[in-house]
């Protein structure tokens, strides 16, 4: 763990237009701008590490799944690319969240009981309505499309997410299950908006509006 410990004690704060500038030389391999960048990301790693612990209820893992995030976290460099209109900082979000599904999903031994399990399905923190960044996104507005994800994600596992939230929205309110699967799907509010015959402003009041019954069923998948 003194490992972990001394690179939370170096870790050190970037702008967005630097840390690109790094990400082009990283991505030419340069090791020592990995390194500025694992710094400057760190403590989100070492965040996501965290909840993966709290939500298996085992920190005696702590350490393995750092090392397991830092590895997704050095993939994102050579992945990544500004031409998707995506921010760096958000892209590595993305990624994290995988991450921390993936290692849980691989892990599941780790559970003590099929209690424990259920227990630490019902801790799950993960809001689709938090602000994630600093451009105050929430993460129900960087859902990745599927095309994202590249090697980095298993696709059919994302597809079939995105049908588990789809068929149990429409139960209830089709026109927001409809949205959500549009925004899953890449769309822009704009976009669904034209789609559905309304304003963004009403696309987002209608996920205002159903923010706890999104947090609810979306909270199960992602």
């Amino acid at each position: 763990m003194s490992w972990i410990k001394e690179l939370l004690d170096n870790a050190i704060e970037l702008p967005e237009n630097q840390k690109l500038e790094l990400v082009l030389k990283a991505k030419e391999g340069d090791k020592k701008s990995k390194e500025i960048l694992l710094l400057s990301d760190i403590k989100l790693i070492y965040k996501f590490a965290c909840e993966t612990c709290q939500y298996i209820e085992n920190f005696e893992h702590l350490e393995d799944v750092v090392q397991f995030l830092i590895e997704i976290y050095l993939k994102t460099l050579s992945s990544y690319s500004e031409n998707k209109g995506t921010k760096f900082t958000t892209y590595v979000y993305q990624a994290l969240i995988w991450g921390k599904q993936e290692y849980i999903r691989r892990n599941r031994s780790l559970f003590n009981t099929e209690k424990n399990h259920e227990e630490a399905l019902d801790k799950k923190t993960v809001s689709i309505n938090f602000p994630v960044n600093e451009d105050g996104l929430t993460l129900l507005e960087i859902l990745p499309a599927e095309d994202e994800f590249e090697d980095l994600i298993d696709k059919i596992t994302y597809r079939q997410m995105k049908e588990k939230i789809f068929q149990e929205l429409s139960e209830i309110n089709k026109k927001l299950a409809i949205i959500v699967l549009r925004r899953l799907e890449g769309k822009t509010l704009k976009e669904i908006g034209i789609e559905l015959g309304c304003t963004k402003q009403r696309i987002k009041q209608i996920l205002q509006e159903n923010q706890q019954l999104l947090k609810v069923i979306c909270s199960k998948y992602l």
